[in-house]
């Protein structure tokens, strides 16, 4: 989907480019071990009902944001896409703390 709405040009062809499908998906786990590592440490010093309730704006705010993402000459789609996704990769951490 990504490479037909952003990446429709002769050389692309609708498909998005590899470095930028790799980039993302290493964006997505980096931002899941940062949000284990970083979120389970606060959570453990500032309280589990805090940092959950902290954690589910971010989501939030992550989603949100990443859904009204656009490209534009200063700054290429997949370097955005990439910053939002590690912010919004917290959901494994999310749903260890409600537990």
């Amino acid at each position: 989907m990504l490479g037909i709405s952003f990446f429709q040009d002769s050389k692309s062809h609708g498909t998005l480019p590899p470095h930028s499908d790799t980039a993302i998906k290493v964006s997505t786990s980096g931002g899941t071990v940062i949000g284990q590592l970083g979120f389970g440490y606060l959570a453990d010093v500032v309280g589990r009902k805090k940092m959950y309730g902290l954690e589910l704006i971010i989501i939030i705010f992550a989603t949100l944001a990443q859904a009204l993402t656009s490209s534009s000459h200063a700054m290429s789609i997949t370097g955005l896409l990439i910053f939002w996704r590690v912010l919004m990769v917290r959901i494994p951490e999310c749903c260890s703390i409600a537990s």
